[in-house]
């Protein structure tokens, strides 16, 4: 199908600058202009029983995440989230990384904690990679106070923060860990040297000019693309790895990293569903208050992490 008609208010795509010379001042005017677009095309999540912002790391000096409770009784499951922008924008503390934390903290029915990892260009790669584990170690070393589900966490992100939790979730598989227990990854892009044939996309939001700038800023000038941890695709060997839900936007030049994922996981025989969102962009899915089909894929999102919660919840007990 064509690209969705309601996405007509946001066109024609705008696209960021080839050289950022400030990031800092970048990052802060792309969160103003994010949150302006999430106010007037955006659906604010439900409540939830408790928002708290955490410091995870040594001595309580570290990375800030923020923790979503519902209101059910636990213990609960616990995803961790993380939220797109090329490594460089955005936060755990934007309206859409809110919306979405608050949707799946209620209708997933688990403990949510967002993770502000730390953006490049100041601190590339491998660094969020290594904020996501330590949030991980966390939730571990914290499971009772927080009402942690033992065995019971999953990771999701979008775009950029998908490549960091798949890359996580090899980290730990290759450190012998079965921490992660399921991987949900939106609109992901997962080869970072760009060795498969992409439509360049120049007339859409997200273009591989802004993936190769965005790319380039994150693995500064001593990271390797090569490295499976940055490149999840490019990973010899993807066995062992906890199940996944891949959700792909039909006009999106990284569609065919989420396909070729997909496909790679089920050769290695993990479970893996793919989603396609019809008539979207790489931006789009979070625009539950302008498309009715941005609703549907939250929705289909929602009830992937839902039931392997309810199925983390059965397993524990049994005798």
């Amino acid at each position: 199908m064509p690209i969705d008609p309601d996405l007509q208010p946001l066109l024609p795509f705008g696209h960021p600058p080839k050289v950022i010379e400030d990031p800092e001042r970048f990052r802060a005017l792309m969160i103003q202009n994010n949150d302006g677009v999430f106010d007037k095309f955006g659906r604010p999540g439900p409540g939830v029983a408790e928002r708290r912002v955490l410091s995870i790391g040594p001595s309580g000096e570290g990375v800030r995440a923020i923790l979503y409770r519902p209101t059910t009784a636990g213990p609960h499951p616990v995803h961790i989230f993380l939220h797109g922008g090329g490594w460089v924008i955005n936060s755990a503390f934007s309206k859409d990384s809110e919306a979405v934390s608050r949707h799946r903290c209620v209708h997933a029915d688990c403990i949510v904690i967002s993770v502000d990892y730390r953006k490049a260009p100041e601190h590339p790669f491998p660094a969020p990679v290594h904020d996501v584990v330590s949030a991980i170690n966390w939730v571990i070393d914290n499971s009772a106070e927080i009402g942690a589900l033992p065995g019971a966490i999953s990771v999701g992100g979008q775009s950029s923060g998908a490549n960091i939790a798949a890359g996580a979730t090899l980290l730990l598989r290759d450190q012998g860990r079965d921490d992660i227990a399921f991987q949900l990854l939106e609109v992901p892009v997962l080869d970072l040297t760009h060795s498969r044939l992409r439509e360049e996309g120049d007339e859409l939001p997200l273009s591989m000019s802004d993936v190769r700038m965005f790319c380039a800023l994150y693995l500064g000038d001593s990271g390797d693309g090569r490295d499976p941890i940055a490149s999840p695709l490019l990973a010899r060997d993807l066995t062992g790895l906890p199940s996944a839900y891949i959700a792909n936007a039909e006009y999106d030049v990284l569609r065919g990293d989420g396909e070729w994922y997909a496909q790679r996981l089920r050769e290695a025989h993990v479970p893996v569903e793919l989603y396609l969102g019809e008539g979207h962009v790489h931006i789009s899915p979070n625009l539950t208050g302008l498309l009715a089909s941005a609703r549907e894929w939250q929705e289909a999102s929602t009830t992937a992490l839902r039931t392997v919660n309810s199925r983390l919840r059965s397993s524990t007990r049994r005798p």
